[in-house]
């Protein structure tokens, strides 16, 4: 997959010292980064995933935003239908 991105100077300030001092290529640097977010965000979520295992979450469904106001009339409307 190619991706074509525009950074700003300090962030190409940046890349070149990341690049000075690695020696790595542009595409490794980018590798790398995408890597490191995927595991910060892997684990942030996994974290979650956790907790709710543990409070012993069962399960999620998809509803309407003002489902916590509304409750009664949407579960009398759902059970209409």
């Amino acid at each position: 997959m190619k991706i074509a991105t525009k950074i700003n100077e300090l962030q190409t300030q940046k890349l070149a010292f990341i690049q000075a001092k690695t020696q790595q290529n542009i595409d490794e640097i980018i590798r790398d980064a995408l890597e490191n977010y995927y595991e910060k965000v892997f684990k942030y979520y996994r974290n979650h995933l956790e907790k709710f295992s543990q409070l012993g979450f069962i399960f999620c469904i998809e509803a309407e935003l003002d489902l916590a106001e509304n409750c009664e009339a949407i579960f009398i409307k759902e059970m209409g239908e």
